[in-house]
């Protein structure tokens, strides 16, 4: 797919996308990939335990005198907020419960995808949409096909999709681009777990390596790769080296 993909001349717009828009893709991108929703990893020494003693001696600020022009100014004030803030309010509390329990526990795609932070989209040719965050790319799409994580993005969350593992020999045409045969998956040096469905994204591991070396696609069921023993097992999708791999910043 990015064989051969230059950005000053493959990409055709890049744009901020809508909050509802965003909130569609965060549900979509959490529905394919539901490791994104588990909490992310904390470091137990660098959390501080000063704030809660902080917070408990902190001053109480004293009730404001209830004198009749106070009271009347705060009612005003508070029906001009209401009534004048009513639907970005709303736009508000929207976001907030999109974060749900994942943002309150520190969720994995907070820390990838802040809440606070916009969505980036920019199309390329043959209809493959790149998804950034801060010009980052973090997750690509092409047409309404599944949202697939970069390599850059999976190496720093490698539990992010299955494994898969091809034995040495298959590492050269996989870094040429070419896609796994059956038998690179089923020999000594290579690994194919049950279960995994028929186009079933997954990150494509190599004998000897610690990170993935590309990210594919099933074109077959696990148990029918193995029946079969020959032919394609996973069409790639993305590698390293390849031009997506080059990019660090692109769009807006």
């Amino acid at each position: 797919m990015f064989k051969k993909f230059n950005p000053k001349e493959d990409v055709s717009s890049s744009t901020s996308l809508k909050s509802s828009v965003q909130r569609n893709i965060r549900s979509s991108i959490l529905t394919q990939i539901p490791f994104l929703t588990l909490p992310a990893y904390r470091d137990p020494s660098t959390v501080s335990t000063s704030a809660p003693a902080e917070s408990e001696s902190a001053p109480v600020a004293e009730p404001e005198e209830e004198t009749g022009g106070g009271k009347k100014s705060g009612k005003k004030g508070g029906k001009g907020k209401g009534k004048g803030g009513k639907g970005k309010d709303k736009e508000e509390k929207d976001d907030k419960d999109d974060a749900g329990e994942g943002e309150a526990g520190g969720a994995v795609i907070d820390e990838i995808w802040p809440k606070k932070e916009a969505l980036g989209l920019t199309k390329c040719h043959d209809r493959i949409s790149i998804f950034t965050v801060q010009t980052v790319p973090l997750f690509f799409q092409h047409f309404d096909g599944p949202f697939i994580p970069t390599l850059k993005l999976l190496h720093k969350y490698p539990a992010m999709l299955p494994h898969v593992q091809i034995d040495r020999g298959a590492i050269k045409f996989l870094l040429a681009g070419a896609n796994m045969m059956a038998p690179g998956l089923l020999s000594a040096g290579g690994s194919l777990p049950d279960g995994l469905p028929k186009d079933e994204i997954v990150a494509i591991h190599a004998e000897g390596k610690e990170h993935a070396c590309g990210i594919g696609k099933l074109v077959a069921s696990s148990e029918e790769i193995k029946k079969a023993g020959k032919n394609v097992a996973v069409e790639v999708i993305c590698w390293i080296g390849d031009d997506l791999w080059k990019v660090d910043t692109i769009g807006l």
